[in-house]
């Protein structure tokens, strides 16, 4: 009996091995198209913004994935890491950080298999402070050189800017400057749009990053006024007097200014350096209106004596 079940084993085994292969080989077939679930661990890798650091590590993401067995034995190369980046306008501590199932990347040619599961799904990223600071926003603008022409003032809007950084990086910091712009010697209103230099800022964060320039350019104009009365300072003059009174007046500016002017727009002080004996003298000073260089010609006047000769 037992010779007869040895030659049953051994009769045809080539044709009894090659069907239980193909048996073998038919229930791996199937079983790779059933439906299976796989889980992973994968590392969330946080870029702080710049200047700042992280301050507790994030934790590991369990990430779930359905899909055909033969697939899912292709995510053998799924990256096991997810990168997300802090934005640089949070200007607290905390920021939430929600991630969803498109943020997993799968790997390129593995088909029906979807993310089912993400844990946690939100999660929060402790970074150090930031601190905030308006300044000042100084236009850096200049005319071409000896063009006869001259800029009427310039208005920066908005007129500030906000820095957010690390402290550090903000202490002492009271202004910031647009980049140097020229502007051609052409009358007439400018507007112009300009990047603000941040070379100085380092890791810091400026909103806005751009401003606008609004002024006006005019002709200048020469003139001269002749007699403008000298008046003499509140107190040091006792007993003295000036031996010229009224003087010459050049004023410059723009045109439209300097052809509204009158004598009685300017106003020349005299000023006492060295009271009274050889020598003596006073040093003249004009006030003109706002915008326009004026100086009196000549620029001092002598000293005499009250009812007497010159000192």
């Amino acid at each position: 009996m037992p010779g007869s079940v040895g030659q049953f084993f051994l009769r045809n085994w080539l044709l009894k091995l090659a069907a239980l292969f193909f048996a073998v080989m038919l229930y791996v077939a199937v079983a790779a198209q059933q439906p299976l679930t796989e889980s992973f661990a994968l590392r969330l890798s946080i870029a702080p913004p710049p200047g700042r650091a992280l301050r507790q590590a994030p934790p590991t993401i369990a990430v779930t994935v359905q899909g055909k067995g033969s697939e899912i034995l292709k995510l053998r190369n799924i990256p096991r890491t997810i990168s997300k980046t802090v934005p640089d306008t949070l200007t607290g501590s905390l920021w939430r950080l929600h991630l969803s199932p498109g943020d997993v990347t799968l790997p390129k040619g593995v088909e029906g298999v979807q993310v089912s599961d993400i844990s946690p799904r939100d999660v929060d990223i402790v970074v150090d402070s930031a601190a905030r600071r308006d300044v000042r926003i100084a236009p850096r603008v200049t005319l071409e050189k000896d063009s006869g022409f001259a800029l009427l003032g310039i208005t920066v809007v908005p007129p500030t800017a906000r820095l957010i950084g690390p402290p550090k990086s903000l202490a002492g910091v009271e202004s910031v400057t647009t980049q140097p712009t020229q502007i051609a010697s052409v009358p007439g209103p400018v507007y112009r749009t300009v990047a603000l230099d941040t070379q100085a800022l380092g890791v810091a964060r400026i909103t806005p990053r751009e401003v606008r320039l609004v002024g006006e350019v005019a002709a200048l104009a020469q003139r001269v006024f002749a007699g403008v009365p000298v008046t003499t300072a509140a107190s040091g003059f006792a007993g003295w007097e000036l031996v010229s009174e009224r003087v010459q007046v050049s004023v410059g500016g723009p045109a439209a200014r300097v052809e509204r002017l009158t004598r009685d727009s300017l106003r020349v002080v005299a000023h006492l350096v060295r009271p009274g004996g050889p020598g003596g003298y006073a040093r003249l000073s004009v006030q003109a209106p706002t915008g326009i260089n004026a100086r009196a010609i000549p620029d001092s006047v002598a000293l005499k004596r009250k009812g007497g000769r010159r000192g």
